[in-house]
């Protein structure tokens, strides 16, 4: 018995069709960010900074907390606040050294290889000296255990400013550094990796 091409083709196609139907399962289960992906801490749903799902192009966040105490709130909040600007104090700190690494390739030369001397030691001074501007912008209570979180915040431009006289000061003790700084258009990639506005 002979089959011709067409009826050869058609008779393959439907077996793969029916192969398909039987294997495919029910599609994937979606995931609601509302419920799935919602934020939680101790059993209790919680603002969406408690998990430190905080993105801003002009700040740096960390969040801060607090275990209950029988002590009272107010010692509570100055505890998380404390544990707060800890944290943050690292985030600046590693926001600073990836802005001065970031100017510094671009610059090259040897301005480059005198700031990639003292990128530490101004991301440490200016993170420190910054704590005190380090801002509670947030707090919030967990009902199930009376612990504590709290939003630290700090402008990106208030860290600039202090990084760039930090580094201005640096360079200027240096004629032909200072020089070379302002041939190579130094003024202009400080306002692109360390803006003031």
């Amino acid at each position: 018995m002979k089959y011709s091409n067409t009826t050869t083709s058609t008779l393959l196609a439907l077996i793969l069709v029916g192969i398909a139907a039987c294997s495919s399962g029910p599609a994937p289960d979606k995931i609601d960010p509302d419920k799935d992906l919602s934020c939680t801490r101790n059993g209790a749903p919680a603002p969406e900074w408690v998990c430190k799902n905080v993105v801003g192009d002009d700040m740096q966040t960390a969040v801060g907390s607090s275990e209950f105490s029988r002590i009272g709130n107010n010692f509570m909040l100055r505890e998380a606040t404390s544990d707060g600007q800890k944290a943050m104090q690292k985030v600046v700190h590693d926001y600073i050294e990836d802005r001065l690494m970031s100017f510094s390739r671009q610059i090259g030369g040897e301005v480059s290889t005198a700031t990639d001397k003292i990128i530490n030691q101004i991301a440490t001074k200016v993170s420190e000296e910054k704590k005190e501007d380090y801002k509670q912008i947030k707090l919030w209570s967990n009902p199930n255990n009376g612990s504590i979180e709290v939003l630290m915040a700090i402008q990106n431009k208030n860290i600039n400013r202090d990084v760039r006289r930090e580094l201005m000061l640096e360079l200027k003790k240096d004629e032909t550094l200072y020089e070379a700084f302002k041939k190579n258009d130094g003024e202009d990639l400080l306002d692109e990796f360390l803006p003031l506005d």
